[in-house]
């Protein structure tokens, strides 16, 4: 049974920096990384992207760090391997194929995957979701062949594949349950100027509608709504969230309600040894005073760095207000700091044409932002930190 000084079950980017950062501390220990994934580190902002509108673009384009270069960190790589169990008493990891690795350090950045629309068709050929390469090359290929798409979810994966197929030439429509996009958590104006972005990309929006049904028709499917809609395309593809990839950890007591694993401000399971980060980690954020999972690309390149830190005897907790970008065609878009926990919205900048900034605030401190048009992610961080500051 192989032993690992530092194991790192997850090669997403929150494993992949992790591993990075405890080579650059430590020259000599063995760290084993261990994915269900072809290749470490996918490039996942690219996938919903770029990656959908250009057919040249290569599945080696999709991987920010190659192969290559874990290797010459001595990074073992054990990748297309999924772990059945981890044992938090006994320190090892057991994977599905029997193998079983034993480890002084664990760290837990598995990610999550794309909830199963619970309707009837939902199996069908020509419906998707989006997480992996293997699905964005699967929507890629389809779209190749499609003049209509539906996408269903209301979210930013559901806005952005929107965008990527209409930019293809193909004919969009977008479900929502929400009565304007990103309804779940953004206000009202900024899920306004949202939709138009859309619609003004030829983007035909149905929002306030809820999937009952996906239907075979002849070589499409149809869609169909309890509000009664029925829209027929030969490409579907669903953005109704994500659930934490922690299953393998059913029994093992380091799990929250919701599937994410507990932890510390500086990333510290339940149990001796054992570190989460990325979308798996439920963790007490210093910066807004609560405990919650963020699920964004950046978010988990800081906090798998600062777990591997952590990892190797440079304790610290992980206090960050991160964020990210996209683009709603030409419209750069940025979210920062934690929506969720914002009670109520102010505009800063009115929304005008690409551009405006509204501003989420729990009680007097200042938690969120959403900007249109360029902009800084880093300065409104350090606003959003220098608020938690002020009120201890």
């Amino acid at each position: 049974m192989p032993d690992a000084d530092h194991l790192i079950v997850g090669g997403g980017p929150a494993g992949s920096r992790a591993a990075q950062a405890i080579r650059k501390r430590d020259p000599r220990s063995r760290i084993v990384l261990v994915t269900e994934e072809p290749h470490p580190f996918p490039n996942r902002i690219l996938l919903s992207k770029e990656f959908l509108t250009d057919d040249g673009l290569s599945a080696e384009h999709a991987t920010v760090v190659p192969t290559a270069a874990f290797e010459r960190l001595r990074v073992e790589l054990h990748v297309g391997r999924r772990v059945a169990r981890l044992d938090p008493e006994a320190r090892t990891v057991e994977l599905a194929d029997g193998e079983r690795f034993a480890w002084d350090r664990c760290l837990v950045a598995t990610g999550s995957r794309p909830l199963a629309l619970p309707v009837p068709g939902f199996g069908l050929p020509g419906v998707h979701v989006l997480r992996t390469v293997a699905d964005a090359l699967a929507i890629r290929s389809a779209a190749r062949e499609a003049d209509r798409a539906v996408v269903i979810g209301g979210g930013l994966i559901g806005a952005e594949v929107a965008c990527a197929l209409a930019a293809r030439g193909i004919g969009v429509s977008l479900v929502a349950r929400e009565p304007w996009l990103w309804g779940h958590l953004a206000p009202e104006p900024v899920g306004r100027v949202a939709g138009r972005i859309l619609t003004r990309g030829g983007i035909e929006l149905r929002l306030g509608r809820t999937v009952v049904a996906i239907q075979p028709h002849g070589r499409d499917l149809t869609v169909e709504t309890v509000e009664g809609d029925a829209l027929v395309a030969p490409l579907v593809v669903a953005g109704v969230g994500v659930r934490p990839n922690t299953d393998f950890l059913a029994e093992s007591g380091l799990l929250d309600a919701g599937g994410g694993i507990l932890t510390t401000a500086r990333l510290e399971a339940r149990a001796p040894g054992i570190w989460a980060a990325g979308d798996v980690a439920a963790f007490e954020d210093p910066i807004f005073g609560a405990r919650h999972r963020v699920e964004h690309w950046l978010h988990a390149q800081h906090q798998g760095k600062r777990a591997g830190q952590n990892m190797i005897g440079e304790p610290q907790a992980y206090a960050r207000a991160s964020g990210y970008d996209t683009h709603l065609f030409d419209v750069p878009v940025m979210v920062v700091g934690a929506p969720e926990f914002a009670g109520r919205w102010t505009v800063e900048e009115p929304f005008l044409e690409g551009s405006g900034t509204a501003l989420g605030w729990r009680e007097e401190r200042l938690v969120a932002a959403y900007r249109f048009g360029r902009g800084s992610i880093d300065r409104f961080a350090r606003r959003i930190e220098a608020a938690a500051s002020a009120t201890g």
